[in-house]
């Protein structure tokens, strides 16, 4: 009889708990590791999005005579990005900051996820 408990075949609790945290080990290693990758999608999108918009105001200056807008919401800029609506911030859904210093200046400028870092300050090309 006692040798029929002893071959039984199955896990021990030790055995259950030793594998249950080495899951839990591997589980944190992914994560850690792909936490930072967010982040970076954002800070790559907002660089697309000031490109775009850039190109925008460019085309807006030559349309112009040689003036930039005054606002993102000009009509010229708008009519740029006629299928689609203006690019916003992917985190905060909120409008990128421009101002027009004169009619042949502005400054376009995205902050990264920290919220402190500037990513991007465009001045005109000309």
């Amino acid at each position: 009889m006692l040798k029929k408990l002893q071959n039984r075949q199955g896990f021990t609790l030790i055995e259950l708990l030793i594998v249950v945290v080495i899951l839990g080990i591997l589980i944190l290693i992914v994560i850690g590791a792909t936490s930072g990758n967010k982040s970076k999608a954002n800070d790559a999108k907002r660089n697309a999005d000031i490109s775009r918009i850039q190109t925008a105001l460019e085309d807006c200056f030559t349309d112009n005579t040689n003036s930039y807008p005054a606002s993102l919401t000009n009509t010229c800029v708008q009519s740029k990005f006629a299928n689609t609506t203006l690019p916003v911030d992917p985190k905060s859904n909120a409008a990128y900051s421009y101002s027009q210093a004169s009619s042949a200046d502005y400054t376009l400028i995205a902050y990264k996820d920290d919220g402190t870092t500037v990513l991007t300050t465009l001045k005109n090309k000309q």
